[in-house]
């Protein structure tokens, strides 16, 4: 006991064990957007509370093995963990969504997420956070190498680092047995409050993919697709099937104490009184478009994935599996993908491939669209390729639009033309925030009913299913909503076949099966899950254990083989074609180039440089050059497409 230095004890009882309990309550009140948020949690879920604080005095406990570099560490660990905190934060107050480890995968799309969701103040504090976080490291870091080494009691510093690393993993197990903390999170928003920000972000961490059921074997799948339809059936009816989903769309009207100057919906009420309809249950709220997308495509539940995945960006990637696109296709069914932003997003452009469509149109290939004060392209102009879609093959198409207008953040425009105005609001904020979204919403309801005139003008048999991919950010709760919660939105199934439905309410990854159903499509084993088991009490058993198969086990449903692959999937169906090149009247360098199929993502390739060029319609480009020969080949480059035609300027010699 002689040797025992008190002083040295009390410090590092402060920087071990106090300062991670004081990061977790910070982090926690940042979590809620709460000052006293931390504490609250502390009082309230104390078991919870520690979990958390566990797991952060588990990683410091690397640091007791450190001889010069522990202050170091500390900095590193605690600084880190403040500034996703910080993030976390930022992120929720702006998309109602938490930040989670699969976040950090989108890093491709960080320049759009901090022109769209982050205001100057916030990017300014986290710049603030992050280079105080650096400056401090560096600081640590290089005091570290001219500090004395600290002495360092091994046999106390295995004993500590065994005690708590030992305490956090069976507090941990304990807990998630007891049931306290969650392994699997079905409200994203909602379980990475009520677990603690520490706990979830790092269960995304870990936690990836479909767990395997218990009693996964080949025998457990087959008895699962014993009933399922073996021979295929020629269907009498193949008519388009359209899935337009609509963002941040729902029946507005189910909004308690909130009164707007009209109707901001009359198309969409008008369908829901006419026409088989439900409520959806969708699993984001707010933002995570793609989560909803995946789920209606697939049929797959994404509660059976990581906390906070995107399927997308993860096994998606790489992988093939069954899909709607893949499922109709044997029945003459040509599939298309339209989605008027950006191709790359969430990777949309190699991950369609993977789901077997045969057509992808994004925004950049799109022409005569126009945007909205916040920058998204307005839906209007999905009319446009849908009907293009129905036209360019002669069978059956599915398509699935994905619409963007009504996206957020709605507090950021206060210059807009109001088709509707709103009152009785909690506040002038937002008040603001209403009337932006619902003036987006006039304009999507618009066109709602623009293309249903459009499908109906062409007398071929359709069915269209509507649905919203989430709640707006509109700080709503289910006290705010009339006979719904938060994570439900609307669904309606139109068609000019005199098809009947049933109103039922449903989730997102039920809602391709009751399509395909009423056509007597049954392929595909998700697909014949949902048909076969929807009422079954094995239901997200058979399900779950049959995601498993097909995307990480032994593929027993397929024999070992999957039968999926990745399709030739064409980006922008338009040939690109160059007709005319020349110069411009009164210039010495600068072309104007003739022909058709171009948009703003097309490119000038004059030998082999890419010239700066200049969109000015789908039928003419400018460009400039200086070096220009008659046997030099001209020809249009667009990313992910490739080359048109080259066109030399010696077939324009004379008119030269």
């Amino acid at each position: 006991m002689k040797n025992f230095n008190v002083r040295q004890a009390v410090k590092n009882a402060m920087l071990f064990i106090f300062l991670p309990v004081v990061i977790t309550i910070i982090i926690e009140s940042l979590g809620s957007e709460s000052l006293l948020g931390g504490l609250v949690k502390l009082y309230t879920s104390p078991w919870i509370f520690f979990c958390n604080a566990l797991i952060l005095i588990s990683m410091l406990s690397v640091g007791v093995f450190l001889k010069r570099f522990r202050m170091f560490w500390i900095c590193l660990i605690c600084g880190g963990w403040l500034l996703l905190g910080v993030i976390n934060c930022i992120i929720v107050s702006n998309r109602t969504l938490p930040f989670t480890a699969y976040d950090i995968q989108l890093i491709d799309a960080l320049p759009i997420m901090i022109r769209k969701y982050l205001k100057p103040l916030y990017l300014a504090l986290i710049c603030l956070v992050l280079v105080g976080m650096v400056l401090g490291l560096f600081r640590a870091f290089f005091r570290a190498l001219s500090a004395p080494k600290v002495k360092i009691k091994l046999k106390a510093a295995i004993i500590y680092f065994v005690i708590i690393n030992s305490l956090t993993i069976g507090n941990l197990k304990l807990a998630i047995n007891a049931g306290t903390l969650d392994t699997k999170f079905t409200t994203l928003a909602g379980d990475f409050v009520d677990n603690g920000f520490i706990y979830s972000f790092m269960l995304g961490v870990v936690d990836k993919g479909v767990d395997e059921v218990d009693g996964y074997s080949e025998k457990l799948i087959s008895s699962i697709t014993a009933e399922f339809e073996t021979e295929k059936v020629k269907i009498e009816k193949k008519p388009n099937i359209i899935f337009l989903q609509m963002e941040s769309f729902f029946d507005v009207n189910s909004i308690k104490n909130v009164k707007y100057s009209k109707n901001p919906i009359p198309n969409f009420t008008k369908l829901l009184s006419e026409c088989p309809s439900g409520l959806l249950s969708v699993p984001v709220i707010g933002a995570g478009t793609a989560n909803t997308e995946f789920e209606v495509v697939t049929g797959m539940r994404i509660a059976d994935f990581g906390a906070g995945e995107y399927p997308y960006k993860t096994i998606l990637v790489d992988n093939s599996c069954e899909s709607i696109a893949n499922n109709v296709r044997s029945h003459g069914y040509t599939s298309h993908f339209i989605h008027n932003y950006k191709g790359t997003f969430y990777g949309r452009n190699k991950v369609y491939a993977n789901l077997g469509y045969d057509n992808f149109y994004s925004v950049e290939y799109m022409t005569g669209f126009e945007k909205n004060e916040s920058g998204w392209a307005k839906d209007k102009i999905l009319t446009k390729y849908i009907l293009e879609c129905l036209d360019s093959s002669d069978g059956a198409d599915l398509i699935n639009a994905v619409s963007v207008q009504g996206h957020g953040s709605y507090n950021e425009i206060t210059d807009f033309k109001r088709k509707i105005t709103v009152s009785n609001c909690k506040n002038d904020n937002l008040k603001l925030c209403y009337e932006y979204y619902l003036n987006q919403i006039v304009d999507m309801d618009e066109f709602l009913g623009e293309l249903i005139d459009a499908i109906s003008e062409r007398k071929e048999d359709t069915v269209l299913v509507i649905y919203g991919d989430h709640l707006p950010f509109l700080e709503l709760n289910n006290d705010d909503l009339k006979n719904r919660n938060i994570y439900q939105t609307d669904y309606i199934i139109w068609n000019n076949m005199g098809m009947e439905y049933e109103d039922e309410n449903l989730y997102s990854y039920q809602l391709n099966s009751k399509i395909l159903k009423s056509l007597g499509i049954t392929d595909g084993v998700i697909n014949s899950c949902h048909q076969k088991y929807k009422k079954d009490k094995n239901y997200h058993y058979n399900l779950q254990a049959l995601e498993y198969d097909m995307l990480y086990g032994e593929k027993y449903a397929f024999n070992g083989q999957n039968p999926y692959r990745t399709s030739q999937m064409k980006v922008n169906r338009k040939k690109i074609e160059i007709s005319d090149v020349y110069l411009a009247e009164g210039s010495a360098d600068e072309y104007i180039l003739k022909g058709e199929g171009f948009s703003e993502n097309s490119r000038v390739r004059v030998g082999f440089t890419v010239m700066f060029t200049e969109y000015v319609d789908e039928n003419t480009l400018k460009f400039k050059c200086n070096y220009m020969k008659e046997t030099i080949p001209i020809v249009i480059w667009e990313p992910d497409i490739g080359e048109s035609n080259s066109f030399y300027m010696s077939k324009n010699k004379d008119e030269q």
